[in-house]
């Protein structure tokens, strides 16, 4: 089993704490409870991993050669004990919105406190916030996981 996933080609799950430094090339770390490392290859849409450092999240992917592949990855601790709500923030008319990966439902976010994140329409993002009713969320705090410059 252990020559397997050194070699590749075994589906795996991991949970861990993500370690990155999106500034670096070097890759991101999946810390796992038990410890040591998993260096993370984040091709695609397992790219926004690189900027949850600090976060606990599942991923689901492959081994090859000592580094774990990712294809499909969650939230489950944005930092605040919630999963936060992780995906790419539309303009919806006035609205701001995110399509959350970790739940499948679509995030409007609320229009005040939510202004700051405009200049980041289209780039994926983690909002940390409140549930207001249902599908309504009061951000306390975001993320951009791409690389960016401020607005």
């Amino acid at each position: 089993m252990l020559l397997a996933a050194l070699l590749g080609g075994c589906a795996a799950h991991q949970v861990g704490l993500i370690v990155a430094d999106p500034l670096k090339s070097d890759p991101a770390e999946l810390r796992l409870p038990r410890g040591g490392d998993i260096k993370l290859a984040t091709p695609g849409p397992a790219g926004p991993l690189r900027y949850l450092n600090g976060c606990v999240v599942d991923v689901h992917g492959s081994y090859a050669f000592r580094t774990f592949t990712v294809r499909d990855w969650r939230v489950l601790d944005a930092g605040d004990g919630s999963g936060g709500y992780v995906g790419i923030l539309r303009a919806y008319g006035a609205r701001l919105v995110v399509d959350d990966r970790n739940s499948g439902a679509t995030v409007v976010l609320d229009d005040l406190t939510a202004a700051p994140m405009r200049p980041y329409v289209g780039l994926p993002v983690l909002v940390i916030g409140h549930a207001t009713g249902e599908g309504y969320v009061v951000p306390v705090a975001y993320r951009v996981l791409a690389a960016t410059s401020p607005p």
